[in-house]
């Protein structure tokens, strides 16, 4: 277990590490959600049997089997992230054996830049003028998009709404505004929100709400009128199938690290009969996670962006080298190095703390 300590605190992550009896290294990386990092660790030791011995070019028929057998096609976020963790370590391995970048494999680039967008989340609270200070030092840094949380800190909808307009006036009118309410959105001021989303040029309107009901999340969505992105929080095509029969987004943004490279693709393609797109979340921004939302997003032809959060750059470097840079028109040129393109070193690994992080509240005690 990773803890990487940032400007605005800590985070876990989870390397999954596969190597071939031929000696070919491969690197996953699988979410580790809060309060049960460890949970995700030892599934990850205990699916290690299944490819154990096994042809590292049969992913499918893996992270099948795992479902199938292993979990008896039951399982949570910790199951289907420590199965994203040793699938995206299989397609490095791939990757490495064949010599070529994993979007080769995926059925060839789509686009060779990828555009990703700067989230501006905080644990902490920020004030307006903080909030519009850090986006504005990411769109410094070639970000041409950010995602800004501001109706998390409040129940006032008024104080979210100046957060709002701060950002925006710091910004000016040629970068777009990601607003995702953290499914916390205050239902019975929606009008009132949507009526300032509209008002300050928002891109997109994310997680208003839980995604338990979906009824009601195809309302707001008819209600907001404008692209409501959802599905961080599940894993599966089967999950994902509702939102798209019940037209409850127009954006799905399935995490890396939870999903794995195939499940994405599968639901990218499953999106696109009902004309929705896909933005790959990525809370693990780490070299890894980051590496494997590029590969997969190039072969994407519904694809938005890929999240990115820039304040893990540098604890993720201490660990591993790419060339994952921020270009001035806020995407990352997709390489051309074998597997998922990051090396890795181990005896830098070994000096980071697998402490699991205390128990967050928020945002008050309940």
């Amino acid at each position: 277990m990773l803890t990487l300590t940032s400007g605005v605190g800590e985070r876990h992550g989870y390397l999954v590490k596969v190597k071939t009896d031929c000696g070919i290294v491969g690197w996953g990386e699988a979410y580790a959600p809060h309060d049960c990092e460890h949970s995700t660790v030892q599934l990850v030791h205990q699916l290690a049997r299944y490819v154990d011995g096994m042809d590292p070019f049969r992913i499918k028929y893996f992270t099948t089997l795992a479902y199938k057998h292993f979990s008896e096609f039951h399982g949570g976020i910790e199951f289907f992230s420590a199965i994203s963790g040793i699938e995206i370590a299989l397609w490095d391995i791939v990757g490495k054996a064949l010599e070529v970048p994993v979007h080769k494999l995926l059925g060839g680039a789509c686009r060779n830049r990828i555009s990703v967008y700067a989230n501006c989340w905080s644990h902490e609270e920020r004030s307006a003028e903080e909030i519009a200070t850090y986006a504005l030092q990411q769109v410094a840094l070639g970000f041409k998009a950010v995602k800004i949380y501001p109706f998390l800190y409040s129940n006032d909808v008024d104080e979210g709404i100046a957060r709002l307009r701060a950002v925006r006036e710091a910004l000016g009118s040629d970068i777009d505004i990601l607003v995702d309410a953290w499914r916390m959105a205050d239902i019975a001021n929606i009008a009132k929100i949507s009526q300032a989303l509209h008002q300050y040029g928002v891109t997109w309107f994310e997680d208003p709400i839980a995604i338990d009901n979906i009824e009601l999340l195809a309302d707001i969505r008819r209600m907001v009128r404008l692209p409501i992105v959802t599905g961080e929080t599940i894993c599966t095509k089967k999950e994902f199938r509702p939102l798209l029969e019940k037209r409850a987004a127009d954006i799905l943004n399935p995490d890396i690290t939870c999903c794995g490279i195939l499940e994405i693709k599968e639901i990218a393609a499953m999106a696109e009969p009902y004309y929705a797109r896909v933005a790959i979340h990525n809370y693990n921004s780490m070299a890894i996670g980051l590496a494997a939302s590029l590969q997969v997003a190039a072969v994407m032809p519904n694809f938005v962006h890929v999240e990115y959060f820039n304040r893990f750059l540098k604890p993720s470097q201490l660990f591993s080298s790419h060339s994952f840079d921020v270009a001035d028109d806020g995407c990352i040129v997709l390489g051309e190095e074998p597997g998922l393109g990051v090396s890795i070193d181990e005896t830098v690994l070994l000096n980071f703390d697998d402490k699991p992080e205390p128990i967050r509240r928020w945002p008050e005690e309940i």
